[in-house]
């Protein structure tokens, strides 16, 4: 492999590190309020006990009961962990969740395709990662007249006949949650679950004393997620927080907002939710024409408590997603839902890529050997302007004595020499640049192919053969890297030298810099460098021999 070359992919990969240190995942705002102000709570109390709703004023009142002249809206609620109620387990092929009579919030929500790690033996992925039951996911505020209740405080009552265990199998299932209060008035909580879907809606009504629908000034539904200061964290360079899609961009906080008690985020909100690499909890309106008129909050209610949810006037009506990030699954919403699979730059060429290596894999049930055949193609599309790098490798190598004679000749005089060897480049008709012109152009299908297997859920966990099972972690064994190193040294010896003895030492480096280089990539990557080395080395070879002839 010639210098140039070597160079260009040093640049190549000096700017795909570079990018994750100088341009990390943060965003800053597109469009926030100034609200960042402390919310004020009840003091925690200790009792094991449900809190019901007994005192008056923490009873939902009827709006002309309801001070309507209040500005500021008090949140009434008590944040009790409580441990009783009852839990009632929705079953589907795709998951089991609990949800709990009080406050009618969710305690767990298992993915049943997914494991957490690739161990084996490794239990199935828990979405709900709460252990502090005040804060359990899918909590709701009402806003009636100048009061804010949360929902947390209420205890509800099952409409499940009963049973304890619901089960989707090809019809919806509902789930309705009735706190009746003091006031005469109920509060309804009700969620829908449909067969074979990884969303459910939810949603919140008032009713008289007649089960009449009461106005509500506004309703909110949030996302709780627990953040573990000493648990070891995996390395990552993919965002993971609190996420959203605000007037037609992805939202994601800087690490300055992270310190931010409470933000808002106003403008047309499609979705806000919570996203690690491969997931996502996300809460959405269920009429995609109210994005317009929902506001989002992000709120950190303790140091350890992330929050993010939506608010909407009127009564609440949510779309609730809970699972993968699988960008053909999450475009059906029609809100650009798919947008949380963060490409970054190179999106434009990372999605279809992997729309190719899911179709091949399709065929080959192997995202190993899809790879392997994308890299092929990708090696075919540029095959014409690899074959033009290699024929100007051989021109420059075969006038490399002229070239050395040259350089010796005006040694004294730069300027002269630079000028000499340009009119030896035009005799013999050799484009000194022409060898970096291929590598050039594969950078960009290298940075999509890096960032789409770094982020795309299909590839997680998936195997290749033997000791590689996962594409997207690194080689446990380091053996591709290394083969990948070995594929790397022979091409350089089968490219010509300056005649720099020196300098051909210190190309011989070069090699054992990759491999290093590559130790902690995902294997899929490697896999794909590899294959394309093995591949040049056989065009290159094929050059020669014709060369020779």
């Amino acid at each position: 492999m010639e210098k140039r070359t070597i160079l260009a992919i040093v640049l190549s990969l000096a700017v795909l590190m570079g990018y994750q240190y100088i341009f990390p995942p943060s965003k800053p705002v597109p469009s926030t309020s100034s609200v960042a102000e402390k919310v004020s709570r009840s003091p925690v109390a200790t009792t094991n006990k449900p809190v019901a709703a007994t005192n008056k004023d923490d009873s939902l009142q009827s709006p002309s009961a309801s001070n309507e002249s209040a500005v500021a809206l008090p949140i009434k609620e008590a944040l009790t962990p409580v441990v009783d109620g009852e839990d009632i387990t929705i079953d589907s092929a795709l998951y089991t969740c609990v949800i709990n009579t009080v406050g009618g919030v969710m305690k767990k929500f298992t993915l049943k395709n997914y494991r957490k790690d690739i161990a084996s033996g490794s239990s199935r992925l828990e979405m709900v990662n709460v252990v502090d039951p005040s804060y359990f996911p899918l909590s709701g505020k009402i806003a009636l007249g100048g009061q804010v209740f949360s929902d947390r405080r209420f205890v509800y009552q099952a409409d499940t006949k009963g049973l304890e265990f619901l089960q989707i199998n090809k019809e919806q299932v509902t789930l309705e949650l009735r706190s009746p209060q003091e006031s005469g008035m109920t509060l309804v909580k009700k969620y829908v679950f449909y067969p074979g879907e990884y969303y459910f809606d939810l949603s919140y009504e008032l009713q008289d004393r007649n089960d009449a629908p009461t106005v509500l000034s506004s309703t909110s539904l949030v996302w709780s997620h627990e953040i573990f200061p000493a648990a070891k964290k995996p390395k990552s360079y993919v965002y993971r927080g609190p996420q959203a899609y605000v007037d037609g961009k992805l939202f994601k906080q800087s690490k300055k907002q992270k310190k931010i008690k409470k933000m808002e985020l106003d403008g047309t909100i499609n979705w806000i939710g919570y996203t690690s690499k491969y997931f996502l909890a996300a809460i959405m309106p269920q009429e995609q024409t109210a994005v317009s008129n929902v506001t989002g909050v992000i709120e950190k209610p303790k140091a350890t408590i992330v929050e993010t949810g939506m608010k909407m006037g009127g009564a609440g009506n949510f779309r609730v997603f809970i699972g993968p990030k699988e960008f053909d699954y999450l475009k059906k919403f029609n809100l650009q839902l798919d947008k949380s699979v963060d490409f970054g730059w190179f999106g434009i060429i990372a999605r279809p890529l992997v729309q190719l290596l899911k179709f091949f894999n399709r065929y080959l049930h192997n995202y190993g050997l899809a790879i392997i055949l994308v890299t092929i193609l990708i090696k075919l599309v540029f095959y014409p302007l690899s074959q033009k790098s290699y024929q100007s490798m051989n021109k420059m190598k075969a006038i490399q004595p002229k070239v050395a004679k040259m350089k010796e000749k005006y040694k004294d005089d730069k300027a002269r020499q630079q000028k000499e060897m340009m009119d030896l480049y035009r005799t013999y008709k050799v484009n000194p640049f022409g060898g970096c012109l291929p590598i050039v152009v594969q950078i960009p299908v290298f940075f999509g192919l890096y960032r789409g297997l770094m982020v795309a859920i299909e590839l997680r966990h998936a195997p290749f053969f033997w000791w590689i099972q996962d594409l997207a972690a690194k080689d446990p064994y380091y053996i591709t890297p290394i083969l990948m190193g070995a594929t790397m040294f022979l091409q350089q010896k089968m490219s010509p030298t300056t005649g720099d003895a020196m300098q051909a030492k210190m190309m011989l480096f070069m090699p054992l810099i990759f491999t290093f280089m590559f130790l902690n990539f995902p294997a899929g990557l490697v896999l794909y460098w590899l294959v394309n080395n093995i591949l040049s080395i056989g065009q290159q070879y094929m050059v020669m021999k014709k060369a020779e002839v």
